[in-house]
């Protein structure tokens, strides 16, 4: 028997030596649990942990501290899962899931979109809940939401975030000051053309309108044409109108082919994207939030607290539950200085008790949070586009 063989039996030795002790600590875990519901007394007692762990990192060397507070806090963040299960935690009367509906979509709804005719939210809208939908217009996002505030619309549609360009934040910030929800999301492919009156050419192009995200997006198309200069407009479809409006020969806009259409422009360049897989992905947004069993995938915002750890106690949540965390992104807080708010997507149904234990688990380790949605969110490529 060589060295290793010798320490891996030795190893071996010590964890049948642990696992009785572990099993029993459980035990005694389950019974503090009976008694923390009968109390009715919350799971986790953070000053209790942090002296427990404080406590067992003073009882060795100061270059194995870490190592220890380390093996204990993962053995109370087991029996945290193991009391929320016995406690059945996540009921729906809590006050996180006020804003929820055991629901699906409305039939026959008013959704309203920003943009005019042609615009890629007007085309994710359709996707969403069918070409013939009733639907109204507004100038900004803002508006758009405002007009769900003042029951103008039952459902408002907006970008997201692109393939190329990142999270767009103008969305974000309004969600976190509106008790709004996300209720469905759909991938629209954004083709960007450059399309101008009838008559130009490409060499007389001397300024093009577009959203900041389509110019972005097309950049590399640009280089080649350093004469030609940008003017940010509201979004491509509007720049289309605008351009069409003028019948300017040397004005031109980004948009795509079906906005060329529908305002009588030429499309000068096609799929001037620098991304040719260029992605949009669009929300559709409700006063209340819907609960049902094809809901797949969750949206939540939450801030930290100052404390060393807070985000890698939330990260631990989702490793030991098995969820899917899809994504996360953190925004600067407008209130504070120097301080974030963090957006996480992850897969899950807020109807399986297990999801209900780990949204129980991340409250009770964060200053606040909102469930932003749960909904459906197309998985295969082709169920997406």
């Amino acid at each position: 028997m060589n060295e290793l063989e010798t320490l891996r039996n030795k190893i071996d030795e010590i964890d049948e030596k642990l696992l009785p002790l572990f099993l029993e600590r459980m035990e005694c875990s389950e019974k503090v649990a009976d008694y923390k519901k009968r109390n009715n007394l919350p799971v986790l007692d953070k000053s209790r942990e942090k002296q427990i762990l404080d406590h067992k990192g003073s009882l060795v060397s100061p270059d194995k501290a870490s190592f220890v507070r380390d093996f204990f806090s993962e053995i109370m963040s087991i029996s945290r899962k193991s009391q929320r299960q016995f406690l059945a935690c996540g009921d729906f009367d809590s006050d996180l899931y006020a804003g929820f509906d055991r629901s699906d979509l409305k039939e026959n709804p008013t959704v309203v979109f920003q943009g005019v005719a042609g615009a890629n939210s007007e085309t994710a809208l359709m996707k969403i809940f069918g070409d013939d939908t009733k639907r109204i217009n507004t100038m900004t996002f803002a508006e758009a939401l405002d007009a769900l505030d003042e029951n103008r619309a039952d459902y408002a549609v907006l970008p997201f975030e692109n393939s190329s360009t990142g999270s767009i934040s103008g969305v974000f910030d309004l969600l976190e000051s509106r008790d709004l929800y996300i209720v469905s999301e759909v991938d629209v492919p954004i083709v960007h053309c450059l399309v101008a009156p009838q008559g130009a050419t490409l060499d007389i192009i001397q300024s093009v309108y577009s959203h900041e995200q389509g110019y972005l997006q097309c950049k590399d198309f640009f280089k080649n044409y350093p004469k030609m200069k940008f003017t940010t407009y509201h979004n491509t479809a509007l720049a289309a109108k605008y351009v069409a409006g003028m019948g300017d020969t040397t004005l031109a806009a980004i948009a795509d082919k079906r906005t060329a259409n529908i305002y009588g422009l030429k499309v000068l360049a096609e799929n001037i994207s620098t991304n040719q897989n260029n992605v949009t992905r669009f929300a559709a947004i409700a006063k209340r939030g819907i609960l049902n069993e094809d809901c797949n995938k969750i949206s939540i915002l939450f801030t930290l607290p100052n404390e060393s750890g807070s985000l890698h106690h939330i990260l631990s949540e989702f490793k030991n539950s098995g969820l899917n965390l899809v994504k996360i992104e953190s925004r600067p807080r407008h209130d504070r200085n120097f301080e974030y708010m963090f957006f996480v997507d992850f897969e899950g149904n807020l109807l399986d008790p297990s999801v209900r234990q780990v949204m129980s688990a991340i409250k009770e380790n964060i200053a606040y949070l909102k469930i932003l949605g749960n909904y459906h969110a197309p998985k295969s490529p082709s169920e997406r586009l």
